[in-house]
């Protein structure tokens, strides 16, 4: 027995023939026990498609008449369970006053074993008895009686003795496991966005979350998303925000990394106001290193200063803010920026993360380049 490859996945040896054949002649000889003396003649009933080896190397066992019967249904998709059941195709014959066996290749939730018995039920069957070859015990929710179990496994994804991986596998004598050594961690990108103000970073960072699948975390939304929430961070926060205190950077740090713990379905963040200091980009490398991850890359829209002014200017006069308006206040804004951003652009290009994006022209201009750059990871 060797390793095998099916569509994505590999798979390394888990159970032998043999060791099948043994289990398969314990559990045949319990069922002769049971059925040898029998006066009617019971249904075999197999579930296609994995049961069907099973099924054959049982039967070869049995010493009493019974009747093959089969139905098949399915609960899985690739190697999760969909949860849904459907009966696929029906049977073939009446089951009404029948004791009725029926033959699984393996009970895992128990989905299946449940809706298949809840069937034979309405059928009109006047015994069900279950026959699995295998049996997930750390899974298995059901509340039906499992009467003949040949072996018990582990919540693993096998393939082989009729089991399958999207319809492959089925044909191996021996049973696999999947080989989590072969599995390559999807790693999770972190982009971080730079840009002074009025160079179109709320513009630009919705359509960087929705082309590329990311969860947006602005700090500022963090924060009153987690108050809001009432979690024990954002409590904290609140106490320091209404004794007038700022709010310290091991408690943003805690909100960004409970995001990155707890956000799923998407393929990464996009990072927006954080970090701003040299201290949070090391706290932030040290909190994706404990996850085996890095940032992925600092996207900065570049403007020159004087679009900064003409930009500001013109977003004043259309809110009604007259602090914007004001040359003096723009021209500190803009040197705010550049001392508290100059630090970090030489922290990232010296980890050669730090990517520069033309931020003038047309918003689809500037789109498609941001575009072009993101697509590179």
């Amino acid at each position: 027995m060797g390793k095998i490859t099916l569509h994505d996945k590999t798979f390394k040896p888990f159970i032998s023939y043999s060791e099948i054949e043994k289990a398969i002649g314990q559990v045949a000889d319990k069922l002769n026990k049971d059925f040898e003396n029998s006066d009617d003649i019971p249904i075999l009933l197999c579930t296609l498609n994995g049961a069907i080896m099973f099924t054959s190397e049982l039967m070869k066992r049995l010493n009493f008449i019974s009747e093959l019967v089969t139905i098949k249904l399915s609960s899985y998709s690739g190697t999760e369970s969909t949860g849904q059941v459907s009966q696929v195709i029906g049977l073939t014959t009446d089951v009404k006053d029948r004791r009725v066996i029926v033959v699984e290749d393996i009970v895992d939730t128990g989905t299946t074993i449940v809706a298949l018995k809840q069937f034979l039920q309405a059928q009109g069957a006047r015994e069900i008895r279950i026959c699995t070859l295998l049996l997930k015990p750390d899974s298995y929710h059901g509340n039906v009686k499992l009467d003949y179990v040949a072996m018990e496994i582990p919540n693993d994804f096998i393939v082989g003795f009729g089991l399958d991986y999207d319809n492959l596998g089925r044909s191996f004598k021996d049973i696999y496991v999947l080989d989590s050594d072969s599995i390559q961690k999807k790693h999770m990108k972190y982009f971080i966005l730079f840009g002074p103000p009025g160079a179109g970073k709320g513009t630009q960072a919705s359509a960087m979350v929705e082309n590329f699948h990311l969860c947006h975390l602005s700090t500022g939304d963090l924060l009153r998303k987690e108050m809001a929430a009432g979690s024990e961070l954002g409590l904290k926060a609140k106490a320091l925000i209404n004794a007038g205190e700022l709010v310290p950077d091991e408690i943003v740090e805690g909100m960004i990394e409970n995001q990155f713990n707890t956000v799923t379905g998407v393929d990464g963040f996009l990072l927006d106001g954080f970090p701003r200091t040299i201290a949070q980009a090391e706290a932030l490398n040290g909190i994706l290193a404990k996850k085996g991850e890095e940032v992925t890359s600092v996207v900065s829209l570049m403007i020159p200063d004087e679009m900064i002014k003409e930009r500001i200017s013109h977003r004043a006069a259309i809110e009604g803010r007259a602090d914007d308006a004001n040359e003096e206040v723009i021209a500190n804004r803009i040197r705010t920026y550049h001392d508290k951003t100059e630090p970090l652009i030489a922290f990232y290009k010296g980890a050669g993360k730090y990517n520069e994006i033309d931020g003038t022209g047309t918003i689809e201009e500037v789109r498609g380049r941001i575009a072009d750059l993101m697509s590179k990871y």
